[in-house]
């Protein structure tokens, strides 16, 4: 499985500022694209992928509300992303993630002055995570290992986990 780290890539890598920017990845975006769209790929409860039972701060095979968004930018999908509230979260702190639909989740966390975003922690997702293979899905077939990058927020002591993967069309806004 893949690991996370704290570190970002080399200063060399074209991916650096994408990853490290540390405000909403889609305000980011739509100043680069006005054709920006969300498409919910899923919403639901179920068991969160192996390496975020510890991020979350959840038992090992616990439901959580898992919302797997495409994020499309001049006509093309850039930015996979997944993210994760503990089901006892929904009808509390993250209670406004049931009704996002295809609204962005970073109004909901970059406006709240009660949220608060922890370090980013990087990888290149390949094969063996599912999240790629989710790409690689949706992509239509094979992708070169990915970029992605995940942190909590937090509001009121309970986190939320988000994780974007960094699809190879982003480079070209």
């Amino acid at each position: 499985m893949n690991r996370w780290k704290r570190p970002p890539p080399s200063h060399g890598d074209p991916w650096r500022a994408w990853l490290t920017s540390r405000g909403s990845l889609t305000w980011r975006i739509t100043a680069r694209s006005k054709d920006f769209r969300v498409q919910v790929l899923r919403q639901q409860l179920r068991i969160p992928n192996e390496d975020e039972y510890r991020r979350l701060g959840q038992p090992t095979h616990r439901r959580a509300l898992v919302r797997e968004v495409l994020l499309h930018a001049g006509g093309a999908p850039v930015v996979l992303a997944h993210s994760i509230a503990a089901w006892r979260d929904l009808s509390g702190t993250w209670r406004s993630l049931r009704g996002l639909g295809s609204r962005p989740l970073a109004h909901a966390l970059f406006t709240d002055p009660l949220v608060h975003r922890e370090a980013m922690e990087y990888t290149r997702l390949d094969p063996r995570h599912p999240l790629w293979r989710q790409a690689a899905r949706l992509a239509g077939g094979p992708l070169p290992p990915l970029w992605a990058r995940r942190s909590r927020f937090v509001k009121g002591g309970r986190p939320l986990l988000v994780t974007e993967v960094f699809l190879p069309r982003l480079l070209a806004l």
